[in-house]
């Protein structure tokens, strides 16, 4: 995932997973996945990210995005 972030590699490298948490909310065919990530940087600071799909890797990618997301905003990387 970092290799395809390019430019943005080095504002993220310090930036690991440090909890992931999958909750399903209802049973059944219709079921709904709700996936929790958190996250930390390299100065200790944690946040938690949520993806909610019928897809476990969907809401997992989803919770990851927001997670890079929150990174590059919180450093002020340029669009």
């Amino acid at each position: 995932m970092r290799k395809v972030l390019g430019k943005y590699q080095d504002r993220i490298k310090g930036m690991k997973l440090t909890d992931y948490r999958v909750r399903i909310l209802n049973s059944g065919t219709e079921a709904v996945t709700r996936v929790l990530i958190e996250s930390q940087d390299e100065t200790g600071e944690r946040w938690t990210t949520v993806g909610v799909s019928p897809n476990i890797i969907d809401a997992s990618f989803q919770a990851l995005m927001d997670s890079i997301i929150y990174k590059l905003v919180k450093s002020n990387a340029p669009a």
